[in-house]
């Protein structure tokens, strides 16, 4: 790493950042892992604003490290890394990569699958691989928030943050729709890889405001009974949908999504359908949702949406 270049390292947790406590059993040591991580680099600033493995992540937690990127004067930096865990990572790429997009820096998500004693651990290389990709970035006077992660491949792979999609169950790989091999990105100098962003309008990060756990994310499944869902505190609905852009809407019993939509029509609360294409979809179940007030969102991911409608419906500044 260029020694006159300065990155700020962010902490928040996760696997890579803990090790074996006396159970035997992974637990935060933050100390000795940022040790290991930042000992061959000069120029690297760290602040640790969260202390949390990610599936412990909350709305409140996420509401204090918007305040300190708020406070961090990014503009000093070449480039900024946030250190989090893998089970959370997918939303919080998403809401770093609406909130960061825009500030004309690189910056970097890095999570690792096992602990840094592991030999089979990828977080020393994921660190590395951004570390470089972050100085391959400003010496292009590009930017952009992205996610450099190896897979149980042995490759390593870049993807846009908002793109970044979970870890699927008995896995520790990531995908996500456009990702690029990290050597092909760097090698071929794939420049036009970097204008695929994200779906929405990105959200400057001075105006966004307090978020609160006031979006409710439901996925459908066979034998949902919307019943069984408190609207009570809810500003608006995020309604996954099959992949045909369907949901159950026959009749208005506790499986239709309509007996839902109607009692949030009946709140005041917006109910919103994802993906699903405004006057592209091919089902008349979908249009019967749209007909009574359902606003349709599309492109990107729902962590991504889910994000943004947090930011919508948060505390204006």
């Amino acid at each position: 790493m260029d020694k006159q270049m300065r990155i700020l390292l962010i902490i928040t947790g996760g696997t890579i950042l803990s090790e074996k406590n006396e159970n035997g059993l992974n637990d935060l040591n933050i100390d000795d892992a940022v040790a290991k991580l930042i000992s061959k680099y000069e120029g690297i600033e760290v602040i640790a604003p969260i202390n949390t493995l990610s599936e412990n992540m909350t709305i409140d937690k996420w509401n204090k490290l918007i305040t300190v990127l708020k406070e961090a004067e990014l503009e000093k930096y070449d480039g900024v890394m946030l250190l989090h865990g893998t089970d959370t990572l997918h939303l919080t790429a998403s809401l770093v990569g609406v909130l960061l997009e825009c500030i004309g820096r690189p910056v970097m998500m890095v999570s690792a699958h096992r602990i840094l004693s592991d030999p089979e651990s990828n977080g020393v290389d994921n660190f590395d691989k951004s570390v470089a990709l972050i100085e391959w970035l400003n010496s292009r006077k590009m930017s952009g928030v992205y996610v450099v992660y190896r897979n149980m491949n042995g490759i390593s792979y870049v993807h846009h943050a908002t793109h970044l999609e979970e870890c699927g169950d008995y896995s520790e790989d990531f995908f996500s729709k456009d990702m690029i091999e990290y050597s092909k990105l760097i090698e071929d100098e794939s420049v036009g890889w970097f204008e695929m962003v994200s779906a929405g309008e990105i959200e400057p990060l001075t105006s966004v405001g307090k978020l609160s756990d006031n979006i409710l994310y439901i996925k459908p499944y066979v034998g949902i009974n919307y019943d069984r869902y408190n609207l009570d505190g809810v500003k608006a609905v995020l309604h996954g949908m099959y992949h045909s852009s369907t949901v159950n809407t026959e009749g208005d019993s506790p499986t239709s999504a309509l007996s839902l939509l109607r009692r949030c029509n009946a709140r005041g609360i917006d109910f919103y359908i994802f993906p699903c294409k405004d006057g592209e979809y091919r089902y008349s179940s979908t249009k019967t949702l749209i007909d009574e007030g359902a606003k349709c969102l599309y492109g990107g991911t729902w962590e991504e949406a889910y994000v943004r409608l947090l930011i919508k419906y948060g505390e204006q500044m």
